[in-house]
């Protein structure tokens, strides 16, 4: 029985009807109406309700006519400019619609969109589908179409004659996504078409097929599954097809590959990346997790632009190279432990065109030389000194290096560090500390000339350190503002013989290295960061004995969301060996300077400069600067830096003089522009450079975009490529992760 409230009730006996007019509304169960009129046969078991009627279910959705039938338990019926709100979003409208229980509704001379209705009565939405007949099938949670075509602001641009898709109330559903597509200098017109398999509740799989028309399709597939501990995540890739150039043309025997012959990229074979990882917690302090990264060739993914695998794991692989690794993980308030094991493979070939027809100059990175770290242990455990106060960290490293073509490496290294702070009167702040450790060297050395591993090195060493650390703020405040001067100086001296004889030599004084068995005190790069380190190496294997007093001084000042900063520091050795290189900025006994300056109001202009200066050659060795500026309508980014090049070894054929840039404009409330750029001024000419027009609002986003990359005559990376995505709400994905952000 439906129970019916309203302004008037008229309850004809004869008749068997119950009319209710004005501000009607009917219950039943979890279903409710509104009409202006309802009309209940009670013999029948039929209600009629017209002028303005909404009928509300127990899910949430919503559906509104001019005239509805229904079953006296609202389930039932048919509809007269019936239109329906799913409960997630999503609109269906039709000239006629009969309702089917629970199983769903059918609407002919229908439509569906998932935009919100326009305030202009005659304005019609982003993007609608309209069919002869539209079918809401409630089990399967799809929406089905008969004759459809797809409507983009307001034109017809598709015809099917079947189409079906899930509707907002799923959150994952099998079934397309958004296809992608576009032209491609390399491989002419491509498109993709990723597919989404929900598997369970916890797992899911989308298969992309990448079709082109001038080279062989590729096939990727994403699987991801969830367990209580963790996540694991797999991306791989696979065709059949020869290695092709940048004009989509394959790399031929006839050719002349120069260098290393051997290397030539020629022949049709299967060609895949493989690319997994997962991390997991166990216990309340702990986990582990792992890496696999694998690919066929060195430029497998930039033939296909496919993406790098990122920042996962507990190391990064750097610029071109993949890392596959295994590490446990443990850290509380008292104690942090890791264990690994990594290795690395490199994409750093480069296949060059020479002057020459038809030929190349190849160049690679050998991954035989790259090292094979297994295992690598770190440890620290920290004790609260109930004595003085300060706090004393007991600490191990363990790490082994084995390479196939090149200096294998061990070394077993623990001790004990303290460290204290004093806060003297007049605000001054005073931290002593020391560190006493043990390292066990056992190297075994390369000799490349003769392509054999020379006698075995092992040694051993005791090192000590005491130092203090000094700093003085001083803060003055004026109304709004407040100024912070602080400076700052740190006095070291360090104990024990670093043998660094056993590590490296220059038997000729000829400023070349006769040997080398650095392993993880490679990149040294003084700065504003590393002047206040007690021990200014990267690693373990250098040691610099004697005295460094490092001198510094910053000055602030903070007003609102707003600050400025300028700090300026240098450091001064006295009585000790050098043993840093000259690209470090402290080979000499007064090290370079080193100065940042910032400025940041309310994170909408944000400006950063970092230098390194030589005194004695009145040069600068590092010179890095940048802005940010973030508004309602713009967003704009710039970049410049210079290394010098005769004093840093660059990988991957970085510039030493660069600058690049972005800037974002919204030039209406739904449309936006974007262009980047990226200038090599040593070579003077622009690297990279891309440029994008997109159109967004709650349930569309249209993206037009040109890409273009230029590296310097490289045969395979040199490209270009434009393409197009149209992203709508409810039909497959949504910005979300199986589609790429081109702004």
């Amino acid at each position: 029985m439906i129970y019916l409230e309203a302004d008037e009730l008229i309850n004809d006996d004869s008749a068997q009807t119950l009319i209710a007019r004005g501000d009607v509304e009917g219950r039943y169960q979890d279903r409710s109406i509104r009409a202006d009129e309802v009309t209940y046969y009670v013999e029948e078991g039929r209600v009629i309700a017209t002028g303005n009627v909404i009928l509300v279910n127990a899910d949430g959705s919503s559906q509104f006519a001019e005239k509805l039938e229904l079953s006296n338990e609202l389930e039932t019926g048919t509809a007269y400019n019936f239109t329906s709100r799913l409960p997630n979003g999503g609109v269906t409208g039709a000239a006629y619609a009969t309702r089917r229980g629970d199983e769903g509704v059918d609407l002919y001379n229908a439509y569906y969109t998932a935009c919100e209705p326009c305030e202009e009565s005659d304005k019609s939405p982003t993007w609608q589908i309209k069919a002869k007949r539209v079918s809401q099938d409630t089990e399967r949670n799809l929406i089905l179409y008969k004759d459809a075509v797809f409507e983009l602001f307001g034109i017809p641009v598709l015809y099917t004659p079947y189409l079906a898709h899930p509707d907002p109330s799923q959150d994952r559903a099998t079934g397309w996504l958004n296809p992608f597509g576009g032209y491609s200098s390399s491989k002419g017109a491509f498109i993709e078409l990723p597919y989404y398999v929900k598997l369970d509740d916890y797992s899911e799989l989308t298969l992309t097929p990448h079709l082109f028309t001038g080279v062989n399709p590729l096939l990727e597939a994403d699987y991801r599954r969830k367990f209580y501990s963790g996540e694991l995540n797999i991306n791989s890739s696979a065709t059949y097809a020869s290695a092709f150039d940048r004009n989509g043309d394959p790399f031929l025997e006839g050719y002349t590959y120069l260098s290393n012959p051997d290397d030539a990229p020629t022949g049709r074979r299967l060609r895949s990346h493989f690319f997994a990882d997962g991390q997991f917690g166990f216990g309340d302090n702990w986990d582990w997790g792992f890496t696999a990264q694998l690919a066929s060739d060195d430029l497998y993914l930039s033939r296909y632009d496919l993406d790098d695998p990122g920042k996962v794991g507990l190391y990064d692989g750097d610029t071109r190279r993949l890392i596959s690794q295994l590490f446990a993980l443990g850290q509380s308030d008292n104690f942090r432990f890791s264990a690994s094991a990594y290795g690395f493979q490199s994409l750093r070939t480069n296949i060059l065109e020479d002057p020459a027809p038809n030929t190349f100059r190849i160049t690679r990175e050998d991954d035989s030389t790259l090292p094979i770290v297994a295992p690598k242990i770190e440890a620290s455990y920290f004790i609260e000194d109930p004595v003085l106060g300060g706090r004393i960290e007991a600490f191990g490293d363990f790490t082994m290096l084995n390479r196939e073509i090149g200096t294998d490496y061990r070394r077993g290294t623990a001790g004990l560090a303290y460290n204290k702070t004093l806060i003297l009167p007049a605000g001054i702040e005073v931290k002593p500390f020391g560190e006493v450790r043990y390292d066990n060297f056992d190297i075994t050395p390369y000799d490349a000339a003769n392509d054999v591993d020379l006698q075995e090195v092992g040694f051993d060493r005791t090192l000590g350190q005491l130092g203090m650390d000094i700093r003085w703020p001083f803060i003055k405040s004026t109304g709004s503002m407040e100024f912070i001067v602080e400076p700052r100086a740190m006095i070291t001296q360090s104990f024990g013989d670093g043998k660094l004889e056993n590590i490296r030599a220059d038997l000729n004084n000829d400023n070349v290295y006769d040997f080398n068995y650095l392993q993880d005190s490679l990149d040294v790069d003084f700065d504003h960061n590393l002047i206040w380190s007690p021990n200014k190496t990267t690693g373990y294997d250098l040691w610099q004995e004697g005295f460094r007093a490092d001198v510094g001084g910053s000055i602030s000042a903070l007003w609102g969301n707003s600050y400025t900063s300028l700090f300026v520091g240098q450091s001064f050795a006295d009585n000790v060996d050098n043993v840093f290189e000259l690209e470090s900025g402290l080979q000499e006994d007064k090290s370079d300077l080193v100065g940042q300056f910032e400025v940041n109001l309310s994170n909408k202009f944000i400006f950063d400069t970092r230098v390194r200066y030589d005194e004695d050659d009145k040069k600068f060795r590092r010179l890095d600067t940048g802005f940010r500026y973030a508004s309602d309508r713009v967003n704009a980014r710039l970049r410049y830096y210079k290394v010098d090049q005769a004093n840093l070894l660059l990988g991957d054929n970085a510039p030493s003089e660069e600058i690049n840039g972005s800037i974002s404009l919204n030039v209406t409330k739904n449309v936006r522009l974007s262009y980047g750029a990226s200038r090599d001024l040593d070579r003077d000419e622009t690297r990279r450079q891309s440029f994008a027009l997109g159109y967004i609002d709650d349930c569309t986003l249209i993206e037009l975009f040109y890409q273009q990359n230029n590296f310097a005559n490289d045969a395979v990376r040199d490209s270009d490529s434009i393409g197009l995505r149209i992203s709508l709400l409810s039909l497959g994905q949504f910005g979300g992760n199986n589609q790429k952000d081109r702004f």
